[in-house]
């Protein structure tokens, strides 16, 4: 006996995967809007970046512990100058934050990156809470800051 082999049929094409028409808009546009921030919100003070002096020299650093979800948390670094002057020459030099960053990777063996945020100037964020690491690792190693500059919130 002879099995019968019928030929397969050729499956239709799926339909292209369309965005809905908001998002298909706002993909026109070419940007997201910007969010919108609730009658609360907007009461809320941003604290903390205008107790600088003038030029960013002597201000306060700030380091958060921001809550991710479950066990996961951020570590922010706010409020770092941009630039520091030497002590014995007066020189004022740019700080290097990728270096700083890198820096802050290897040694607490942790992720991390680098956000510019036009209202809070760099902001360095690292994966876990490590307030007391990162607030040690600024005083010590990179000497940048002293310790009556940082303030370590929530803890």
């Amino acid at each position: 006996l002879k099995a019968s082999v019928q030929p397969r049929r050729a499956r239709a094409a799926a339909p292209p995967l369309v965005p809905p028409p908001r998002a298909r808009h706002r993909a026109r546009a070419g940007r997201q809007p910007p969010p919108r921030r609730s009658a609360t919100m907007q009461g809320f003070e941003t604290g903390g970046f205008e107790d600088r002096e003038a030029g960013g020299l002597a201000g306060k650093v700030h380091i958060r512990m921001q809550q991710r979800n479950g066990r996961k948390s951020w570590t922010t670094v706010q409020g770092f100058p941009e630039s520091v002057r030497l002590p014995k020459s007066g020189r004022l030099l740019q700080v290097d934050f990728d270096k700083i960053l890198r820096a802050l990777k290897k040694s607490l063996k942790t992720n991390g990156t680098l956000i510019k945020d036009p209202d809070h100037g760099t902001i360095i964020q690292l994966q876990g809470d490590i307030r007391k690491d990162v607030a040690e690792f600024l005083i010590d190693i990179t000497a940048i800051v002293t310790k009556e500059q940082v303030m370590i919130h929530g803890s």
